[in-house]
C-alpha cells in the first residue's frame, strides 16, 4: 500500500503561506514557502427575425391575447419567430421581460454595449441607470409574474415588495390576476408567459405610467437587484433558495447563491432584512457616478476620494491595514462598503461587500465567536470563493476533496497547538509527508496557508492577491481542494488549503 500511494517521481509541488496579524490591529506581512443564450443577439428582436403581418401568426388565432399580441408586434416591442409562429404560452424570461418594458417605453431598440456582450446588455445598463430591480446573473432565468409586478412598480417610482407591488399593480388598474384580483388570485410564483407579458406592457402604456425608476437614495448598491434593508421574502423572491445558510462572525446569516459561480454572491440576513451584500461577479450596480464593475482603485478614489484608515466603534479605534492597496473601505449612506482589488489585472474590483453600519459598528469582537459551525462556513466559502474566483477567469470549479479537507484541517490545528506559521512542522512533517501518511495516490498537488484573517474574503483577497505563489495554487491546474479552518493559537484563527489532481482521474 505504502509503496502504491508513494511519491516516487510523480508528484510536483507548490506551497504558499499567507500570515495577516489581523486586518484591522496591525499591518499585514506574507510569508512564503513553498430564452436567449449569451451569444450575442440581434438588438431589434427579442424572439426571431422573419416576422408574419400581426394576424398571421400560426398559433394565436382565437387565443386570448391575440390583440395585445398584435399591438405588440406593431409597436416594435415583440416579434414573432422564423417558423411563423408567436408561441403566446412560451415562458419569459427576465431579459426578454426587461427588454419588452424599456422598449415600450423609450420605443427603440438599445443595442449591446460592446460586440461579445450578450444581447439584453444594453437594456441592463439603462436598467440599472434607473436602479430597477432587475439581475444580469439571472437573464435567462423564466421571470415569475410576481417580480415582474415588482419590477413595473420599480418603473414607476415605487421600491415595494413582492406583495406590495402586486397590490399597486391591482389598485392602478395595471393587472386582473390570474384567477382574481387579489395578491392570491395574482399568482406571483407562476412563470409570465410572452402574451401575458405584452398585455402587461400594453396595460401600462395604457395607464399612461412614467418611467422614473428609483430614486438614488433607494438604491445606492444593488448585488444582483439586491440591497441593503430589503426584506427576506425579497431576496427569496428574487434570487431564490440558497445553496446553504453559513453563521457569520458579524453574528448575521450568510445566505451562500454558489448555483452558477460566475454570479456567485452571499446576501447577509438579520433578523429578517438585508444587511450583508458581497460579489466577486459583474452583477453589481452602484448609483454613485464613476462607480462600477471594472473600474480601478485610482477610478474609485477619483470618484470617492481617499478610503478611511480606521473605524472608531464605540471607545476604540480600528486602524485598517494599507487602505487603498488591496482594498479601500468607505462610509457611504448608512454602510461601510469595501472594495477589493485586485493587484495583478490593474488594481481592478475584484469584488465589492456591503455591511450595513449599524451591524459593522455592533460587531463586539474582531474575530467574532468561534464555533464548529463558524469554522465549516470558513472553510465552505474558501472553497466557493476560489471557484468563483477561476469562473471569472474561464476556469474550470475545483472539485470538493474530504481526504484534502481532513489533511487541511490538521495543518491548521497543528500550527495553532503548537504555535507556528509554516508549511513545515515543527517535527519535521512536510505536505509531501502529511500526503503520504493519509494515503493520498496524487500526480499534483499544492497548499496555502494564512492566519489572522476575520473571516474567508479577507483570507481568499490576500492569497489572490499574493506575489508569493498563493495565486498559482488558486488559478492553477489542479482539480481538487479541500480546506481546513481552526480556532485558537496566537493568530487566533489559521486557514490551510490543499490543492491536488489524482493519480487517476
Amino acid at each position: 500500500m505504502k509503496k502504491r500511494y508513494g511519491w516516487n517521481h510523480i508528484g510536483k509541488w507548490s506551497i504558499t503561506a499567507l500570515l495577516t496579524p489581523a486586518l484591522l490591529i496591525s499591518s499585514s506581512f506574507v510569508s512564503s514557502a513553498a430564452e436567449f443564450s449569451n451569444a450575442a443577439q440581434p438588438a431589434v428582436s427579442v424572439a426571431a427575425a422573419a416576422q408574419p403581418a400581426a394576424g398571421a401568426f400560426k398559433d394565436t388565432a382565437g387565443h386570448w391575447g391575440s390583440e395585445a399580441i398584435g399591438w405588440a408586434l406593431a409597436q416594435g416591442i415583440v416579434d414573432g419567430f422564423a417558423d411563423g409562429t408567436f408561441q403566446p404560452d412560451r415562458t419569459v424570461s427576465e431579459a426578454e421581460f426587461v427588454t419588452m418594458l424599456l422598449r415600450a417605453f423609450t420605443g427603440k431598440a438599445i443595442a449591446p454595449t460592446g460586440a461579445s456582450a450578450p444581447w439584453y446588455t444594453g437594456y441592463y445598463a439603462y436598467a440599472n441607470e434607473l436602479r430597477l430591480p432587475v439581475d444580469s446573473g439571472q437573464a435567462n432565468v423564466p421571470y415569475a409574474r410576481g417580480q415582474v409586478a415588482r419590477l413595473i412598480a420599480a418603473a414607476g417610482g415605487q421600491s415595494l415588495n413582492v406583495p406590495n407591488a402586486i397590490r399597486y399593480l391591482l389598485d392602478n388598474g395595471l393587472a386582473q390576476g390570474k384567477t382574481a384580483a387579489t395578491v392570491e388570485g395574482f399568482g406571483a410564483s407562476d412563470t409570465v408567459t410572452r402574451a401575458e407579458a405584452v398585455q402587461l406592457v400594453r396595460n401600462v402604456l395604457g395607464k399612461k405610467l412614467q418611467l422614473t425608476g428609483l430614486p438614488a437614495s433607494a438604491r445606492a448598491f444593488t448585488v444582483r437587484g439586491i440591497s441593503l434593508g430589503d426584506s427576506l421574502k425579497d431576496v427569496r423572491a428574487k434570487l431564490g433558495e440558497p445553496a446553504r445558510q453559513d453563521p457569520s462572525e458579524y453574528g448575521f446569516d450568510w445566505y451562500i447563491y454558489n448555483q452558477d459561480y460566475a454570479n456567485y454572491a452571499q446576501i447577509g440576513i438579520k433578523d429578517g432584512k438585508v444587511v450583508g451584500l458581497y460579489t466577486s461577479s459583474a452583477a453589481w450596480t452602484s448609483d454613485k457616478p464613476g462607480i462600477g464593475e471594472g473600474q480601478t482603485s485610482q477610478d474609485i478614489v477619483k470618484a470617492l476620494g481617499k478610503p478611511l484608515d480606521s473605524i472608531t466603534k464605540g471607545f476604540t479605534l480600528y486602524i485598517l491595514n494599507n487602505p487603498g492597496e488591496k482594498d479601500g473601505v468607505y462610509e457611504i449612506d448608512d454602510s461601510y462598503v469595501t472594495f477589493y482589488y485586485d493587484t495583478h489585472e490593474n488594481n481592478t474590483v475584484e469584488a465589492i461587500q456591503l455591511i450595513a453600519k449599524e451591524v459593522e459598528e455592533a460587531k463586539p469582537d474582531y474575530y467574532g465567536s468561534p464555533s464548529d459551525a463558524l469554522r465549516t462556513a470558513f472553510e465552505r466559502e474558501v472553497f466557493d470563493l476560489a471557484n468563483a474566483a477561476r469562473a471569472k477567469r474561464g476556469l474550470k470549479p475545483f472539485q470538493w476533496d474530504d481526504a484534502m479537507a481532513v489533511i487541511a484541517y490538521g495543518h491548521s490545528e497543528d500550527m495553532a497547538k503548537n504555535g507556528y506559521f509554516d508549511h513545515k512542522s515543527p517535527k519535521g512533517d512536510t505536505l509531501k509527508q502529511r500526503f503520504e501518511q493519509n494515503g493520498v495516490a496524487y500526480r499534483t498537488g499544492a497548499e496555502n496557508i494564512a492566519a489572522g484573517q476575520p473571516n474567508a474574503i479577507v483570507a481568499h483577497s490576500g492569497w489572490l492577491n499574493s506575489h508569493t505563489g498563493h495565486r498559482e495554487s488558486l488559478l492553477g491546474a489542479t482539480t481538487r481542494l479541500g480546506v481546513g479552518v481552526y480556532f485558537g493559537g496566537s493568530m487566533h484563527v489559521y486557514f490551510t488549503q490543499n490543492f491536488y489532481t489524482p493519480l487517476k482521474e
